[in-house]
């Protein structure tokens, strides 16, 4: 599973029951630069390949430099040809996956069904095909097909986010620094520009913060690479100083009493770490993109709510969800896992 954040972390679960399946063998994991740290560490992983596409498709608009290019390539395959993989498995299904299926070689290669593959052309490469999944199962059950094929058969393993003991240190220290007496609540606001649809508005972040206050809550605004402007537009008391990586970023979701965040990859992170989390789902279908955990999912009342989109004129479906509705689902988070105390209760405007 090369990317994105998200996907890699459904299939996490699926990398578990391959674990417990085959407790002895080794099992490397390829994947893009940005998705990487969530899997660094990771106690059922013996070797990360790390494969720059993104660094690696700029270069290859500069002929001056396709010689090298091809050159650190062939490289890349050749590591993973002394593995002498004895199973290969695609959980992407899309072209670049099954271009990295079959460039690994393996004695056999496990991919999804034809049906279930996002491009034609990942249809193409030779290898043995899982059932084809259920009408809109959901996206770690789905992983878990493979594992099952392979002859997996007991329950939904959770799924493991390995992180430094340096990550964590610093997040309690931070959280620590923190004014007011109430319960943590992390806000994640920002979505990757290729998921821009699901961008809930910052005015929409403004009144739920407003809100929170009437808790005495410790909210923390989060942001990458990029970001800081969107965050700083929310309210700058309660951002981040400085980006942080995917490690930090994972630690503070796991101290944190609450996380709010709309459906990108903050979502699945905090479901795997066990924290109660509100989740935003405007134009994904919640049934198949809600991780399973902690979640009480907040789902717009758009008519054209959910669709296959990927970009709209008006993404409409993240407006209609009123700060109002995510405010309660966060009381009623904070309330059912024993975070808020009856006193701040009362405070509630």
């Amino acid at each position: 599973r090369l990317s994105a954040l998200g996907d890699v972390i459904h299939s996490l679960p699926a990398l578990s029951a391959l674990r417990s399946l085959y407790p002895n063998a080794e099992i490397d994991w390829l994947v893009e630069p940005l998705s990487a740290p969530v899997l660094q560490g990771h106690p059922d992983i013996t070797r990360l390949h790390q494969i720059p596409r993104k660094e690696w498709k700029l270069r290859l608009r500069r002929p001056t430099q396709w010689w090298c290019l091809f050159s650190e390539i062939a490289k890349h395959v050749a590591k993973l040809r002394r593995r002498r993989y004895n199973v290969v498995i695609d959980f992407q299904g899309n072209m670049r996956s099954a271009i990295a299926l079959f460039l690994a070689g393996g004695r056999y290669r496990v991919s999804c069904h034809r049906r279930d593959a996002r491009e034609f052309l990942a249809t193409l490469v030779p290898c043995r095909r899982v059932a084809k999944t259920p009408h809109r199962v959901n996206k770690v059950e789905k992983n878990l097909l493979v594992a099952r094929q392979l002859g997996f058969e007991g329950d939904r393993p959770p799924g493991v986010m390995t992180l430094r003991p340096a990550a964590s240190k610093w997040a309690e220290r931070y959280l620590k620094s923190l004014p007011e007496r109430g319960p943590v609540v992390v806000i994640h606001p920002v979505v990757s520009r290729f998921g821009a649809i699901k961008q809930w508005p910052v005015a929409h972040f403004r009144s739920l913060i407003e809100r929170l206050r009437g808790l005495h809550a410790r909210v923390v605004i989060t942001w990458g690479p990029g970001e800081k402007e969107i965050a700083d537009s929310i309210h700058p008391a309660h951002v981040l100083d400085e980006a942080i990586d995917l490690k930090r970023l994972g630690a503070l979701i796991r101290e944190a009493d609450l996380v709010v965040v709309a459906d990108t990859g903050a979502l699945p992170m905090a479901a795997l770490l066990g924290t109660p989390t509100v989740g935003l789902f405007g134009p994904k279908d919640a049934k198949i993109y809600a991780p399973p955990g902690p979640l009480e999912v907040i789902t717009s009342p758009a008519p054209c709510s959910p669709c296959q989109l990927r970009r709209c004129e008006h993404s409409i479906c993240m407006a209609l969800i009123t700060p109002s509705r995510v405010y309660d689902a966060a009381v009623r988070m904070l309330q059912r896992h024993g975070k808020l105390s009856s006193d701040l209760c009362s405070c509630q405007p």
